[in-house]
């Protein structure tokens, strides 16, 4: 008898701690639901001008290691389409690209006049409260390009999520939701709250962000066409290229990009996710690629140039660097 009591009492204790994680320990996801608006215009390969075996080969390849999307867009266009396992275009997926977010409402803020130099220290847009939080004395440049050391990349998404919060007068996710997806025509959003001492109950600015694949296009369409989507200028001119560039000479990153790869063509920046989930994007030829899956077999080697270095190679408009392009040959001549 004295057994049964201790295991009845032990149920109840697992029955109340999962009603309190579910109910509180553990946040339920914000959502932001939005009506979608047309997606993006659909032509063929041809007529986007990328040779048709390319896509073959690398659909292949992107197969062979667990892939569950991929799809690539040109000038604007959806040019093409594979999925595995169920997934669609419509699917809602979190690639973990959401700090890009973050560096875009930037833009957008600074479209507005909101912001006017990003070397001010963060503190200076945050009133009274800035002398107080933590890590503020940091420039809106040194947080986009993640160049305190001390200062992870969910601390830095963060800071600058306050910073925009407190300019645009609105929580995050719907500073999102009216600066960015509305516009553009997405989807509903989900977000992640992230309890912090700087925003406290504030969804997450750096991670868990999830939306529509078709909806991911389009922020990898303002990525490659300078801040303007369908004719629409969200960033001033120049910031998204900004972007895609080395935040300072030899940095690996723009401002929540990558930009250190050796690819083919020497403007391929990228947004790095989770298990190779990538976005690459080639602004010289408006190409937007995304991969999506997991993890591959240990069998199957990943090469991150495969998939954008042979879908280059079979867009029209692409030149191959001649030798010693770009070396200055005053680095080797005798002085």
């Amino acid at each position: 008898m004295r057994l049964a009591y201790v295991f009845t009492a032990v149920a109840m204790v697992m029955v109340g701690l999962y009603l309190f994680l579910l109910k509180g320990g553990e946040a339920q996801p914000v959502v932001v639901h939005l009506s979608p608006g047309p997606s993006q215009p659909r032509v063929s390969l041809g007529e986007a001008g990328i040779d048709p075996r390319a896509m073959e080969l690398v659909a292949a390849w992107a197969g062979d290691r667990n892939s569950t999307a991929l799809v690539v867009a040109r000038a604007g266009h959806i040019v093409f389409e594979k999925y595995w396992d169920e997934t669609g275009f419509d699917s809602p997926v979190d690639p973990g690209f959401s700090p890009v977010l973050a560096a875009l409402l930037v833009g957008t803020a600074m479209n507005d006049k909101l912001i006017l130099n990003l070397d001010r220290p963060a503190s200076n847009y945050l009133g009274d409260a800035g002398a107080k939080v933590p890590s503020a004395d940091a420039s809106l440049r040194q947080l986009l390009a993640g160049d305190l050391a001390d200062l992870p990349l969910e601390q830095s998404t963060d800071l600058l999520a306050l910073v925009l919060e407190r300019l645009g007068k609105q929580p995050y996710q719907a500073l999102v939701a009216e600066r960015l997806w509305k516009p553009m025509g997405g989807g509903d959003l989900e977000f992640r709250v992230r309890d912090n001492e700087r925003r406290p109950e504030g969804v997450s600015a750096a991670c868990c962000v999830r939306a529509r694949i078709g909806d991911w296009m389009r922020v990898g369409e303002m990525l490659v066409n300078d801040g303007v989507f369908e004719g629409n200028q969200y960033t001033p001119p120049q910031f998204v290229n900004q972007m895609l560039k080395p935040a300072h000479k030899d940095s690996p990153r723009g401002f929540f990009t990558r930009v250190d790869g050796d690819f083919i063509s020497p403007d391929v920046a990228w947004l790095e996710g989770t298990d190779h989930q990538r976005m690459w994007v080639v602004p010289s030829l408006r190409l937007v690629i995304l991969r999506l899956g997991g993890e591959g077999p240990a069998s199957k080697e990943w090469d991150e140039r495969m998939i954008p270095d042979a879908i280059i190679r079979g867009t029209s408009g692409f030149k191959p660097g001649s030798a010693g392009e770009g070396v200055d040959p005053n680095r080797f001549a005798p002085h």
